[in-house]
């Protein structure tokens, strides 16, 4: 345990290296994050008083619990892919005179920490805005720090160990950056597959008359009732909704933290007799020769065009990019698929809800819906905002080049709205197609998307040419590190709350929501142009 806790503490310094860079990076990322926290605050704030007035008011904590957890599990196997299996310090390790489940465990706390961080906007809002309402006492206090700390670690373990298996089982895949991409992309089915699987498994199976009998006992009831993919999570949110019945609360906290060790005494085990064999001979790659037609050898194309497919072809061939950016960009229309596979009435009930939509006071809404989508999906993946950074200590190659700098990024940004578009495309078909939505419904959220896209794309590009993460030793940390990603998702939330702003504010009717929206993001896009235009290629050009 003494030789994990030395590593670990190695591991944390080697990843997070505080410089006047990363600080002053890492303050604007906590400002920008403030609103996002506000409004989840609100969120909370206003629930309460409506839960509370039935007695269900441990829903909210169920809810958010459920929501942090399932968030840390699917980022989770990309995150973990990463760190366990393709970090290179792997190289270093494996010589040394490491068990393999202290090598896991301390790789496994580093992965811990990032999750505590992301924690901080989306679940700290709700334990402090829920223990206001509640007037709660110093038990609460300390449950809520118990419940923030031990949350994530079930569904990192679950995580783990779906990826330590699928690597281990996965062996015959000689290419290595073959064997990512597949490993990955089975890692992420066996995973949603797993949800769908525990969710249909443990859906209740209550009548309506059981439902509002337990609503009317109060006393949070309904909570006793509600089964999750993560066990624990059931002990956890029972303990901390309860913490006035001080015996009965901790009962069930203990219980959560007994399970949480279980959990991760499984992961060690396993990990010491499956790691060291899925991880052994990984950095080896297999060579390929290029194939190359006769008389075909070199082909003339426009240096934009071509700087675009350059870029296209990297985020396809490279794993981690594949993965975290380009793969980012239809995991959204399976979320919406998750649902009606555990519940198939869920399907009508969408399609009865969405015959509503023909008024013209839910198709504003849908329509500052769609564009709030647009962005985020546009935003989350990340693309633009790390097309600096992947360049890495390559950058020079592509400053030297003959080609204009603006043609070069330009090309970058394409290429982030082109898998943005294609990523929101898909998921317009698919409720277009299941939910029977009217064709010029689809089209409108099409058109208005499009400038969205193009807005978050160059904002991501702009702030990676300001603050490049250029040195890194692993493609991993390119993007999963990368403060500027990170920071561009939250905008893109923040930007996702702010499109319903004006409609509330100045009761707009759907064509002034829908007209207003678009001509907000094309002045947006034309202004945030003229500015990577001017002060991005000078930044571009400073970059050593």
């Amino acid at each position: 345990m003494n030789m994990m806790l030395k590593l670990t503490k190695v591991l944390l310094k080697t990843n997070i290296k505080l410089d006047k860079k990363t600080i002053g990076l890492g303050l604007i990322i906590a400002l920008s994050m403030i609103p996002l926290m506000t409004i989840i605050w609100g969120i909370v704030w206003g629930a309460y008083d409506a839960m509370a007035s039935i007695g269900q008011q441990g829903l909210i904590l169920w809810l958010a619990v459920s929501m942090v957890s399932l968030i840390t599990f699917i980022f989770g196997i990309f995150y973990i892919m990463g760190v366990f299996f393709y970090s290179n310090d792997i190289e270093i390790l494996l010589p040394l005179p490491l068990k393999p489940w202290q090598i896991l465990g301390a790789k496994f706390v580093t992965v811990l920490v990032y999750e505590y961080v992301t924690q901080l906007v989306f679940f700290l809002p709700v334990l402090a805005a829920y223990g206001i309402k509640e007037k709660a006492n110093a038990t609460y206090i300390v449950f809520g720090l118990i419940v923030y700390f031990i949350l994530p670690i079930v569904p990192l373990v679950f995580a783990s160990i779906i990826n330590i298996f699928v690597m281990r089982s996965f062996r015959f895949v000689k290419n290595k950056d073959r064997m990512k991409t597949i490993s990955g992309i089975v890692a992420l089915i066996i995973a949603i597959g797993f949800n769908i699987l525990i969710q249909s498994l443990t859906q209740s199976q209550n009548t309506p008359e059981d439902i509002m009998r337990f609503v009317e006992q109060g006393n949070n009831s309904i909570l006793g009732k509600i089964q999750d993919i993560f066990v624990v999570n059931r002990f956890m949110t029972i303990a901390l909704a309860n913490y006035r019945d001080f015996i009965y609360s901790v009962g069930n906290m203990l219980l959560a933290i007994v399970g949480v060790g279980l959990f991760l005494v499984l992961f060690l085990y396993l990990g010491e007799k499956l790691y060291l064999k899925s991880v052994v001979g990984l950095t080896e790659a297999s060579s390929r020769r290029a194939k190359t037609a006769k008389g075909n050898l070199y082909k003339r194309s426009s240096h934009l065009f071509a700087f675009i497919m350059k870029e296209l072809k990297l985020l396809f061939r490279t794993p981690v990019y594949f993965l975290n950016c380009v793969l980012m960009n239809f995991l959204w229309p399976i979320f919406i698929l998750i649902p009606i596979f555990t519940r198939g009435e869920v399907i009508g009930e969408l399609r009865s809800a969405i015959l509503h939509l023909n008024s013209p006071n839910a198709l504003r809404f849908a329509v500052a819906g769609v564009a709030s989508a647009a962005v985020f999906i546009s935003g989350t993946n990340m693309i633009s905002s790390t097309a600096i950074s992947r360049e890495g200590k390559n950058l020079y190659v592509s400053k030297y080049l003959p080609v204009d700098h603006k043609t070069i990024i330009n090309a970058k940004v394409i290429s982030g709205i082109f898998m943005g578009i294609v990523g929101i495309v898909v998921g317009i078909t698919v409720v277009w197609i299941l939910f029977s939505l009217p064709l010029y419904m689809a089209l409108m959220a099409l058109l208005i998307s499009l400038p969205c896209a193009v807005f978050i794309n160059y904002l991501g590009i702009l702030l990676d040419l300001k603050f490049p993460k250029l040195n890194w030793d692993n493609e991993q940390k390119a993007v999963k590190q990368n403060l500027n990603g990170v920071l561009i998702m939250f905008i893109s939330m923040a930007l996702g709350f702010l499109n319903f702003l004006p409609i509330l504010l100045l009761n707009l009717s759907f064509k002034e929501t829908f007209f207003g929206l678009f001509a907000f993001y094309i002045l947006a896009d034309i202004l945030i142009y003229k500015i990577v235009t001017h002060y991005g290629i000078r930044w571009f050009q400073q970059l050593q």
